[in-house]
């Protein structure tokens, strides 16, 4: 799982407009770090599931949440950016076999955009699962 949080979080770092250290590892889709500035996206590890295959071959089933966050300053303009930064994420997630780490990747179903409350302002949340299959 490290590798594979890692080489998402290095990909991501590639997306223009998000500052690098905007983009962390989270222990939870509610939890911002103090010192992350917006738009910002968190990376939270999810399920590993292991499956037996013919040869002594184990696939991995890896599933990872990116977490897309948007301060609030103008509904309409921060939705909208929330929503660009989705489509971002997908292109940069999407057909990326992370230089080979893993074998197939499958976009989840997205959550529906949530309001939630930090430090005295409103944030938007996105959260858009992936799941990983790699075989050892």
């Amino acid at each position: 799982m490290n590798g594979l949080i890692t080489a998402i979080q290095t990909k991501l770092r590639e997306i223009s407009g998000i500052r690098e250290p905007d983009v962390f590892l989270s222990p939870d889709p509610d939890v911002i770090p103090q010192s992350s500035g917006f738009p910002c996206i968190g990376i939270k590890d999810g399920k590993v599931l292991r499956s037996d295959l013919s040869g002594g071959v184990t696939e991995l089933t890896m599933n990872a949440d990116v977490i897309i966050y948007e301060k609030v300053a103008r509904e309409e303009a921060s939705i909208r950016k929330v929503l660009s930064l989705t489509g971002q994420v997908h292109d940069a997630l999407d057909e990326y076999l992370l230089d080979g780490y893993v074998k197939d990747v499958v976009p989840g179903n997205e959550d529906p955009i949530r309001l939630m409350y930090r430090e005295k302002a409103l944030v938007l949340r996105k959260i858009i699962p992936y799941q990983y299959f790699r075989e050892d």
